[in-house]
């Protein structure tokens, strides 16, 4: 049984319920604006890093100007949103957490947002203190699903890829895991697995809970 000596997570949709926040801070902006931004539009570029989203809405709608200020008041109001709200912790996460820190496991966030937004959110979900590293969507030349981000996760630590597990909830985290060659744990927020991300993944499990019983059968967690 291999020894368990990173784990890399990914942020959006796994760690915290932020894309429907996002998603609502985006469709005000839009409206707003009068840009024919809808749920279905937004869906297509979860996790994706923020650069390619928004140089997306610059070629879809073609009015920089309009695109500008759709980026920056929606920074705002979910600004606004997190700082009223909350941000919501996903079932079992500090469970997790504290379970893979009394074992020594080393902790890594690997995630299509840009660096301010992460930190934002561990700080106030009370959680970056469990983690030894932050890998953001701005630290890479290119986002999920290259393997870049992932790659560069694991070799902040000492360890085999073996010895790593990379927890995701979306398809283009799932390629990008599988291409980097370390297995994957899917644990679906939005959308429902299909056949390819059964086929990539090591396992699916319907909470961090779960992942975490599965933690404890899988590997050596003695370190």
């Amino acid at each position: 049984m291999e020894k368990l000596k990173t784990v890399i997570f990914d942020m959006d949709g796994l760690m915290f319920d932020t894309e429907t926040m996002y998603y609502k801070a985006n469709q005000k902006a839009a409206d707003e604006l009068g840009l024919p931004f809808t749920y279905e539009y937004y869906a297509k570029y979860i996790g994706i890093s923020d650069e390619e989203f928004f140089a997306s809405l610059y070629q879809e709608f073609n009015d920089d100007e309009k695109v500008d200020a759709f980026i920056e008041n929606s920074r705002t109001y979910l600004f606004e949103q997190i700082k009223t709200d909350g941000i919501l912790v996903k079932p079992g996460l500090l469970e997790l957490l504290e379970f893979l820190h009394e074992r020594g496991v080393g902790k890594v966030v690997a995630s299509s947002s840009i660096q301010s937004m992460v930190q934002m959110c561990v700080d106030n979900a009370n959680v970056a203190h469990y983690f030894d590293e932050i890998v953001s969507g701005d630290q890479v030349a290119f986002a999920k699903p290259d393997p870049e981000i992932f790659e560069k996760a694991w070799g902040l630590f000492d360890g085999k890829k073996e010895e790593t597990v990379i927890l995701e909830d979306s398809l283009n985290g799932i390629r990008a895991a599988y291409d980097a060659g370390i297995s994957v744990i899917m644990v679906p927020d939005l959308f429902d697995p299909n056949e390819e991300a059964r086929e990539k993944t090591l396992a699916i499990h319907k909470d961090l809970v779960d992942v975490k019983k599965f933690l404890q059968q899988k590997w050596d967690l003695n370190n």
